[in-house]
């Protein structure tokens, strides 16, 4: 087989991705990319899984999928029937992330903790719980793929019904439900593991920052910015193997899913100990961009491995990495796009990954909301946060937003 590898995907997830292959010296493909990748990789454009299968003919590139979408549609078990090697997991098993109302039922049935909840089908339904409620705050949570903006935490009944009147004419939002949950306290920790549906080992635990601002009540994004790696002690990640990891290892075996990849957990570290938010099947965004930089691996070889249901070897990092989420005005809810940005000088040990984006006659352009995670490497969470900064200090992206405490 050919050293080549295609990326599917258009994210800084993917930009982190398709970096790490390239320096395993192997020829990168991206689909469809971004104006990072396609700087220095080959991309096109492909809506289905069909054309980029006649796009290779008869060579068979290994192939990692980043978005949880085409996952969910089932391009893993249409890349694995036409003889491809391919890191995702297939369509059944990526319900876990596609329908939150079936992962929180396999919680339940595999003794899994997580925070009590009950689905609702229409807005009136919905309406007539938040009337009745009488412990606050809760969690309105969409049941299908949202690109992590269908969670709200409401500390009253007029905010639910807020988020009611948002919701309640977009039809698609309550196919497969909304999530009434039971809020719960505590910190978030981002744990991944890679796995072959049998067996799992740890990638570094990492913490993202999901809301907007530092504000606990401004809206959750898709991520605004991430750290790694995240302590977590032997007790407690002994108890996370215990109650999580290898119950879900049972639910995969006990069901004959084909796992091939990495599966997230969302988190919350309470009192009582770790209880799981969300479970994703694919890695975080921008997660993947704090972790990528810290692994010395080959990481061709590591993603054939586990495209062929072998767990790789995965070090110990060594360093601390803080990415930085620049993003267009208006995000999450309507951001411009359009704009022209330009990097600026690059500092030693940090790195830029792009977001949909593209390039311009005088330097670059975005196409989303998400812009750039600007990564800083250190020997210390600090220092790692001091050279995030200073780099998103040299871009030049009028009117971008960012967090001002990534890190801390």
């Amino acid at each position: 087989m050919n050293r080549e590898a295609v990326v599917i995907g258009s994210g800084g997830r993917e930009h982190a991705l398709a970096q790490g292959l390239k320096s395993s010296g192997i020829s990168v493909w991206a689909i469809p990319g971004n104006g990072g990748i396609n700087a220095w990789a080959s991309t096109f454009s492909a809506d289905t899984p069909h054309a980029v299968i006649r796009f290779f003919g008869s060579r068979r590139p290994l192939i990692v999928i980043g978005p949880e979408a085409p996952l969910a549609d089932g391009w893993a078990d249409v890349f694995r029937a036409a003889g491809f090697l391919v890191v995702g997991p297939s369509a059944a098993a990526a319900r876990l992330e596609s329908s939150k109302r079936l992962a929180k039922a396999v919680m339940l049935q595999y003794g899994i903790p997580t925070a009590k909840a009950r689905t609702a089908f229409s807005a009136a339904e919905l309406a007539d719980w938040v009337e009745q409620e009488q412990q606050w705050p809760k969690v309105l949570k969409q049941s299908g793929l949202a690109q992590g903006k269908g969670v709200r935490v409401v500390t009253s009944r007029e905010q639910a019904h807020a988020v009611l009147q948002d919701w309640q004419s977009t039809p698609q939002i309550w196919s497969d439900g909304v999530l009434w949950e039971d809020h719960v306290e505590g910190y978030e920790v981002s744990a991944q593991v890679v796995t072959n549906g049998r067996d799992y080992c740890w990638l570094p635990p990492a913490q993202d920052y999901k809301r907007l601002t530092p504000d606990p009540d401004s809206p959750n994004t898709g991520g605004m910015g991430a750290k790694a790696p995240v302590f977590v002690d032997a007790r407690t990640k002994d108890q996370i193997n215990r109650e999580i990891w290898d119950p879900m290892m049972h639910y995969l075996r006990d069901n004959a899913l084909d796992y091939r990849g990495v599966l997230y957990a969302g988190l919350m570290m309470t009192r009582q100990g770790p209880v799981v938010l969300e479970f994703n099947v694919r890695l975080g965004d921008p997660e993947t961009q704090v972790i990528v930089p810290l692994l010395d691996v080959d990481w061709y070889e590591f993603w054939l491995n586990v495209s062929q249901g072998q767990l790789p070897s995965v070090p110990e990092a060594k360093r601390s990495a803080v990415g930085v989420v620049m993003a267009a005005p208006g995000y999450p809810d309507k951001p411009q796009t359009g704009l022209r940005f330009r990097l600026g000088d690059d500092l030693p040990d940090t790195m830029v990954y792009y977001g949909a984006s593209s390039q311009a006659e005088d330097g670059w352009e975005n196409r989303a909301g998400r812009v750039l995670t600007v990564v800083g490497l250190g020997n210390s969470l600090d220092e790692a946060r001091q050279r995030a900064y200073a780099r998103v200090q040299s871009v030049d992206f009028p009117h971008a937003y960012y967090r001002p405490d990534i890190g801390l």
